[in-house]
């Protein structure tokens, strides 16, 4: 719900700053300067630069974070060492037997900072092409309850919340075009879209287990780098690097605004929609992914030449 509430809140600020900025009466005397055909031709070339935003990334494949028993990695891979078992047992100062109760069953992303580079062909002074590469770490969090049995003389379980988490990078490549609507060199609407390769790489999955007292944790991997081994402490198992995830592709469109400050530079505030997939079990089908963008346009900026 709060997804969606990101979502319908950004799109509307968006398109007020777009009517803004079209409304402002001082910008409306440009209203004509690519009106002459000739001109708008002239602004062919090549630009450049950076962008940078915030990525919301659909809760799909956020899942695979949450260590059920169906996902390649589960929280029962640590329970079911019997020494893991053990260290968690003193941890938690069990009396008799500590279980799963219960898995995240909503589990999301945070939003993430963005960045990237671009390069730019513009057609003329509305239509453009692009390449795009972008980079973002995400992070999935929650919680997995444990009902640990109480002490002799208490009646009651004891339930601990352990934190589970895992974070990813996705590096994006967008081919995509934009049209400008309107005359106006100042401020115009711009809108696009394209096409999109993503490549999602597991860094960690992690399950926190933190004492009663709150004086020692202890991270365990929920990613089995032992294969058909089990970890022993001390012992000489051979352990594997693992690599989780893979590339994807899918569609992208775009809304926002072009503000030139001079024929050099630009900035392009925006909205882009993704619906790609992720290649993260159980849901590497496809899923709507959006991102609030800032790019930062430059043209002939060595030689300064218009």
């Amino acid at each position: 719900m709060r997804l969606k509430t990101i979502k319908s809140g950004g799109c509307t600020c968006v398109l007020l700053v777009m009517i803004l900025f079209l409304k402002v009466p001082a910008l409306k005397a440009q209203d004509e300067g690519y009106g002459n055909p000739e001109q708008c031709r002239e602004r062919r070339g090549l630009e450049y630069g950076g962008i940078a935003g915030i990525y919301l990334a659909g809760r799909e494949t956020a899942d695979f974070y949450s260590g059920k028993p169906g996902n390649e990695n589960n929280v029962e891979y640590v329970f079911k060492n019997q020494y893991w078992y053990n260290e968690i047992y003193q941890l938690l100062d069990v009396n008799d037997t500590a279980r799963i109760l219960e898995y995240p069953d909503k589990m999301k992303y945070n939003p993430a900072f963005s960045f990237g580079l671009f390069a730019k062909y513009d057609l003329d002074c509305r239509n453009s092409i692009y390449l795009q590469f972008s980079y973002a770490r995400l992070t999935a969090k929650d919680v997995v309850s444990i009902e640990v049995d109480p002490k002799e003389y208490l009646t009651e379980p004891d339930i601990r919340l352990l934190p589970v988490y895992g974070t990813e990078e996705r590096n994006m490549i967008d081919l995509g075009f934009t049209h400008a609507f309107g005359n106006n060199k100042v401020a115009r609407v711009i809108v696009g879209g394209g096409i999109n390769m993503n490549n999602t790489l597991v860094k960690e999955h992690i399950l926190k287990v933190e004492s009663k007292n709150g004086v020692t944790e202890k991270d365990y991997n929920l990613v089995n780098i032992y294969g058909s081994n089990s970890y022993v402490p001390g012992g000489t198992q051979q352990s594997y690097e693992m690599r989780q995830g893979g590339i994807g592709f899918g569609i992208f469109g775009t809304v926002g605004m072009r503000l030139e400050f001079s024929p050099l530079i630009a900035i392009e505030p925006g909205f882009a929609y993704y619906y790609k997939q992720i290649m993260l079990e159980p849901g590497n089908g496809f899923s709507s992914q959006m991102n609030f963008y800032l790019r930062l346009c430059f043209r002939d900026l060595i030689s300064f030449s218009q």
